[in-house]
C-alpha cells in the first residue's frame, strides 16, 4: 500500500513520463519534507578516492557499527551532471536512511563528460571500491559485503563496472542494483549526451555496451524501474532482465515502482513510501547474508 500522499501522487501523473531538469527539481521540492528525520547517523562528507575533484565519496555510518554490510550509491546526471550531495536533502537522504538500518552508505561522485568519455565512469567506481575495500573497517563495514546502487547514468556506470570484462566488478561486490538506467547502446536511440560520452561510432556499441558482456558473471542484480520513466531509460530493463533470465536460467528480481517518475523513486526513500526502500533492503540483506 502506497504511503505518498495523494497530491503528491497526483502531480507526478500530470507531469507524466520524462527526465526533464524540471521534473527533477519539481520531484524534489515535492518530496523533501517528506524525509523522514534520523538521528544518530556520523557522516564524512568529501572523501577522496582520486585525485580528481570528482573522485570524492561521503560516507554515513552510525556509532558502534562494525562488519556492516555496505551500501555504495552512484547518483545520475545524464553523464554530464550530478552530485552525490546536490543539496541538504539528496542524496543525504539514501545515506541517513541506510546508516540507520544498520548499513554503511557511500554516496560517490565520478568524472563527467565531456571531459572524459567511456569508459572513465566505470573505471572510476572500479577504483573508489578497491578504495572503499581498504577503508570499510574503520567505517564500520564488511569490505565482502558491497552492494553497488546506481541511478539513470549512475545504472549506466554499474553495469559496465559489474559486466565489463576488463573491469569484471561481479568478482568484487556482493550485489548490484540498477534503477532506470542504460544499458546497450543503438544508433536509431542515441542521444546526444549519451553520444556526447559513449561515442558516436556504432562499429563501437556492442563493446561499450553492457548488456553483451552479462554472460559468465554471477553477481546477483536487482532490476528496476518506475512507471513514468522515459521510455528510452524504461525498456533497456527489460532487456536486461532477458539477458540475466538466460545467464540465471531464472528471472532476477524485478521491480516496477507505480506513482513514481524517473526522479522520485529516489526522493521517496528514507520517506513513509517504503515500495522502493523495503525491497531494497530485503535485496541487501539477501546478498550480503
Amino acid at each position: 500500500m502506497s504511503s505518498m500522499p495523494e497530491e503528491i501522487r497526483r502531480a507526478i501523473r500530470e507531469m507524466g513520463p520524462g527526465s526533464t531538469l524540471e521534473m527533477n527539481l519539481r520531484s524534489k521540492a515535492m518530496f523533501a519534507p517528506l524525509i523522514l528525520p534520523v538521528s544518530g547517523v556520523v557522516e564524512h562528507l568529501d572523501q577522496p578516492y582520486g585525485d580528481h575533484p570528482r573522485q570524492q565519496y561521503d560516507v554515513y555510518t552510525a556509532p558502534g557499527l562494525k562488519g556492516a554490510p555496505i551500501v555504495i550509491y552512484i547518483p545520475g546526471g545524464g553523464f554530464s551532471g550530478g552530485d552525490k550531495r546536490q543539496d541538504g536533502a539528496f542524496f543525504s537522504n539514501l545515506g541517513r536512511f541506510f546508516a540507520s538500518k544498520g548499513i554503511l552508505c557511500i554516496t560517490a561522485n565520478y568524472r563527467l563528460s565531456p571531459e572524459v568519455s567511456w569508459p572513465a565512469g566505470s573505471e572510476d567506481l572500479s577504483r573508489l571500491v578497491t578504495h572503499v575495500k581498504g577503508k570499510a573497517a574503520g567505517f564500520g563495514g564488511d569490505a565482502n559485503r558491497i552492494v553497488i546502487f546506481g541511478h539513470s547514468a549512475g545504472a549506466a556506470h554499474v553495469a559496465s563496472y559489474v559486466f565489463d570484462p576488463d573491469l569484471k566488478g561481479h568478482e568484487q561486490v556482493a550485489g548490484a542494483v540498477l534503477s532506470s538506467g542504460l544499458y546497450v547502446l543503438r544508433t536509431e536511440e542515441m542521444r546526444p549526451n549519451v553520444a556526447l560520452y559513449f561515442g558516436e561510432d556504432e562499429t563501437t556499441f556492442a563493446r561499450r555496451s553492457a548488456l553483451s558482456h552479462v554472460p559468465g558473471t554471477k553477481v546477483p542484480v536487482l532490476l528496476t524501474v518506475a512507471e513514468f520513466d522515459p521510455v528510452s531509460l524504461a525498456t533497456p530493463a527489460f532487456e536486461m532482465a532477458i539477458a540475466l533470465t538466460k545467464r540465471d536460467g531464472n528471472p532476477p528480481p524485478f521491480l516496477r515502482l507505480d506513482d513514481h517518475n524517473h526522479f522520485s523513486c529516489i526522493c521517496g526513500i528514507g520517506t513513509k513510501d517504503e515500495r522502493f526502500s523495503g525491497p531494497l533492503l530485503d535485496f541487501i540483506a539477501a546478498c550480503t547474508a
